[in-house]
């Protein structure tokens, strides 16, 4: 076989991806063979998951496992065909009635995956006519659906409205024709940062043609009022045209959607977005879940404020450590490290330890921040997160990744560039892209 591009480079990261195995700290596609939402068994092993997105735990709720399994003897295990030929069901179509409601906006349209959504939708509500700025830190598909429109894309720098506005003003005077959107995410998947909603909605009032598209893939069911997300948490869904959310993180399944008020726009989309019209419809079973889920969403509140609260004791234990980890704006907690390989490693240690947490490097996070991602459930015991803390405390000072170390070596590393021309290149990445929507 000749030795084309693609092949060459396949083969240097080949040899990379094995020499980290090698040294025992390749974290990534670890085979989960069982699960009991806050633990699960890899190699015969039992370790407490704080790496998952179930953040209300529902994915073990016995309820909704019965849900989908009902769906399923009454459906089967496949649709059988695109939603636009013969797999569209009538539970898709509950589905996006029930979303719709849940969100308050007027239509949804269900795909197959958050990804698809997000890629499809993206490409076909926008032209090379169209500009999109595009928060710097948002999800890959939302970058590949930005491509796939073919609109010119003007990134602005993480949650920095001010940015935003200059080169939205700067587009607006060299583009005037075309329509103008702007798409960020409610919560953000590797910080757990949220969005500066208002101070972005505020540009509306100097640019009323400004169209908002928010991804609450991580916002949904975990912000706002009983989880309705990030939009209502604000008192803002009006002002946002467009919210996509997945059913991959709160909502126990996968799967994921678009929803509006433009119901014209939205039918468009229903027949234009090439991954819903060329994928096969979402299975019965996964779209009963979702129902499930939103139902026991609305009659348990108090799974929410578990959620919070667990988040809250995870959080306080970060700082006692004396952990980089900045604000608990969402379940997502990470973990600031630095370096891919010292990430790497200490991800390795926990695994050993019986903590199942996983690091976020490059092209994730940027390019020397790798992060530990970790992410508390509502189904969580007190028993379980006060060990995840003892094992931190224990191995935080051993691998030097509590704040203090962090800073110390920053500096060092400022002293050292003064006294060097040419430092050492960025460390190459361990992961290949950002998880899954």
């Amino acid at each position: 076989m000749p030795d084309w591009p693609l092949k060459v480079k396949s083969k240097s990261f080949s040899h990379y991806i094995q020499g980290v195995k090698e040294q025992g700290i390749y974290p990534y596609f670890r085979p989960i063979s069982r699960s009991w939402g806050t633990e699960v068994e890899v190699a015969g092993r039992r370790l407490i998951m704080i790496g998952s997105n179930d953040y209300l735990g529902l994915s073990q709720e016995p309820r909704i496992m019965e849900a989908a399994q009902e769906a399923m003897r009454r459906w089967g295990t496949g649709p059988g065909g695109s939603r636009f030929l013969s797999g569209n069901l009538t539970l898709h179509e509950e589905l996006e009635a029930a979303l719709a409601a849940f969100v308050d906006k007027k239509k949804a349209i269900v795909h197959v995956t958050g990804f698809s959504v997000n890629l499809g939708a993206i490409a076909c509500l926008l032209t090379s006519q169209d500009t999109i700025l595009c928060d710097r830190e948002n999800h890959a598909s939302i970058f590949e659906g930005c491509r796939a429109s073919r609109a010119r894309m003007i990134p602005f720098h993480h949650n920095d409205p001010r940015d935003a506005a200059r080169k939205l003003t700067a587009a607006r005077e060299k583009h005037p024709q075309g329509a103008r959107f702007l798409i960020t995410e409610g919560v953000f998947s590797m910080s757990g940062d949220l969005s500066p909603l208002p101070q972005l909605v505020e540009l509306k009032r100097r640019h009323p043609e400004l169209l908002i598209y928010l991804d609450d893939a991580h916002g949904l069911g975990v912000t706002g009022r009983g989880g309705r997300g990030t939009a209502n948490q604000f008192g803002l869904t009006r002002k946002i045209d467009f919210i996509m959310g997945t059913f991959s993180k709160a909502l126990a399944s996968i799967g994921g959607f678009i929803a509006g008020d433009d119901e014209e726009v939205l039918e468009y989309l229903r027949h234009h977005s090439k991954t819903l019209i060329f994928s096969a419809g979402l299975p019965a079973s996964c779209a009963a879940t979702v129902l499930a889920c939103l139902k026991v969403i609305q009659e348990e509140p108090e799974r929410l404020a578990h959620l919070w609260e667990n988040t809250r004791k995870a959080h306080a234990g970060y700082r006692e450590i004396g952990l980089a980890c900045g604000d608990a704006q969402s379940p997502i907690l990470p973990i600031y490290i630095g370096s891919t390989e010292k990430a790497a490693s200490f991800a390795a240690d926990l695994f050993h330890h019986g903590i199942f947490a996983l690091p976020a490097v490059f092209p994730a996070v940027p390019q020397g921040q790798a992060v530990i991602r970790t992410a508390y459930m509502s189904t969580h015991q007190d028993r379980q997160i006060d060990r995840v803390l003892e094992v931190l405390a224990r191995l935080a000072p051993q691998h030097r990744v509590r704040a203090a170390d962090l800073a110390e070596e920053e500096a060092l590393r400022g002293t050292e560039k003064l006294a060097v021309s040419n430092p050492d290149p960025p460390d190459p990445p361990v992961g290949l892209t950002r998880p899954g929507s």
